[in-house]
This record gives structure tokens, sequence and C-alpha cells, in this order.
């Protein structure tokens, strides 16, 4: 069964931010996977000083906020130049502030190399409670039950599949 204050929460940090590319949701793992494009290689270094800085932020939030996450990992993927960077979580316990956290730290780290959709960006941010709810909407219409959830951003526009 899917969470729906997961999806939510996926669905608004998603609409919120053009700096996150794809976002993968696993139903029946719970799993979510959020996915960010960066321009060019990063090197191990700068990697792993994302990863060390993004795990203690994280752990503190956690620890202000009583959250105790499932699951939570980072990943690192290259591929013909283009790094991209995949947060996994759990959709039990994602929060819309932790994602406001890690979208920060994304720009603090890499505001140069993130590859962003921000054609119309302006209106959809505007829009992005009525566009949340028509999604959800659809989504609940649907005559199959939930499997996998996958939404990606194209020249403005927001696509979500429920596969």
């Amino acid at each position: 069964m899917v969470n729906e204050s997961g999806l939510d929460t996926i669905l608004s940090v998603f609409i919120r931010y053009s700096e996150l590319s794809a976002v993968k949701y696993d139903v029946k793992s719970d799993t979510v996977k959020i996915e960010t494009a960066l321009s060019d290689k990063v090197d191990e270094t700068k990697r792993n000083n994302f990863i060390d800085c993004c795990q203690k932020s994280m752990a503190l939030f956690y620890e202000m906020t009583k959250i105790q996450p499932i699951k939570f990992a980072l990943s690192f993927m290259e591929n013909a130049g283009i790094t991209i960077l995949r947060l996994y979580r759990d959709g039990k316990t994602l929060q819309e502030q932790e994602m406001e956290l890690f979208v920060r730290l994304l720009r603090q780290e890499f505001a140069s190399l993130l590859i962003k959709d921000d054609n119309d960006i302006a209106t959809l941010v505007n829009g992005a409670g009525d566009i949340k709810k028509t999604l959800m909407q659809k989504l609940h219409q649907s005559y199959d039950s939930y499997h996998n959830i996958f939404a990606y951003r194209d020249e403005g526009r927001v696509f979500v599949f429920n596969k």
C-alpha cells in the first residue's frame, strides 16, 4: 500500500525544486530515489566531502526533529561527462523540510554544475498546489493499484507516471 504522506511530500518537493531531475518511488519497498544531474564530472574528494557534509547535516536534522529514517543513502554515477547524484530515502519518514535542506546543500556545493529545468518555473511554483492536487487525483483514479511512481521534468513540464 502506498504511503500517502510520502507521496505528497515527494510530489511537493519535485514540483518546487527544478534541481531535482527525476524521482522514482517503489511502492513495495517504500523507497524513494531522487536524482539530480550535474553538468560535469565530480572528483572523488568533492563527492566524499559532499556525502560527509550531507550525512552530518541530515543526522542533526533527524535528531532535532526526532525522525529515525529507515533508509538514507547517497551515491554518484558518472556517464558521458555528466554526474548523477542519487538520494535514496524511505517514503514513510521523508519530510519536506529535509528535502529543502538537501536542496540547499546541493546549491551550496554544486551551484555552478546543477542542471535545472527553469522553463516557466515561476508559473510552476505559483501553481504547485494545484498541480500536486491534480496529480494526486489522477493517481487515485488509476484503475490499477499503485506500482512505481516515476516523475521527471522536461521543458518546464512535470511528468508523473504510475508504472
